[in-house]
């Protein structure tokens, strides 16, 4: 007796099945987010912005340019305007910026979200202004970079001021701390609209339509 013919196990063009199925998987584009495809960071990332943005230039950047405000406008009042009067304003600035950094990274660990500042490339003016001001608002989730209403950014700004009046701040409480945390807000929004406007201007990025 003759043994049987083989079986053909390959697929109609002379694919196997096995291969077939992994060469028809199409390859995924990536997220675009602001121009840029977006990945969303790692934890050691997000450590590493942290570490930068509380304690690197741009704190440093920051908090130099709160200290020179307050030293201009005289507030607080009691501390004088004279060298050891900065000397305090500087040193209640950098324990703000610090406090506000701590309280936004854990909560952004704890709520599993992505607070980096993305400027939009190639945007007009107007989406430029609205990725300004939705970015202290809103946060990015999941892998696609989608935004949702966040109040980390909110209660994070608010921390620092309102631990500093209550604690060393002669003659001020946790009240004024919080009429003074806008001043916190408006600081981070020129800081976002100085990337968007100045900052990116070098990349010369191809218009993005509205």
């Amino acid at each position: 007796m003759l043994p049987n013919a083989p079986e053909n196990t390959t697929a109609p063009g002379g694919v196997h099945p096995a291969m077939a199925t992994t060469a028809i998987k199409p390859k995924t584009a990536p997220v675009m987010i602001n121009g840029r495809p977006y990945v969303r960071p790692t934890p050691k990332q997000q450590f590493d912005d942290y570490a930068k943005n509380t304690y690197g230039w741009p704190a440093l950047v920051f908090t130099s340019v709160r200290a020179a405000v307050a030293q201009g406008r005289g507030k607080p009042e009691e501390w004088g305007q004279d060298w050891p009067g900065f000397g305090q304003r500087y040193g209640s600035a950098s324990a703000t910026t610090a406090i506000d950094g701590n309280v936004r990274y854990g909560m952004e660990m704890l709520f599993k979200e992505d607070m980096r500042y993305i400027p939009c490339h190639g945007c007009s003016i107007h989406r430029k202004l609205e990725n300004a001001l939705l970015a202290e608002v809103t946060a990015r989730h999941d892998t696609n970079g989608h935004r949702f209403f966040t109040l980390t950014p909110t209660l994070s700004d608010m921390s620092g001021p309102m631990i500093a009046n209550s604690v060393w701040i002669p003659g001020h409480t946790t009240i004024d701390g919080f009429t003074g945390s806008r001043l916190i807000f408006a600081y981070r929004i020129g800081g976002h609209l100085f990337t968007e406007f100045v900052l990116e201007r070098r990349h010369h990025d191809p218009k993005l339509p509205d």
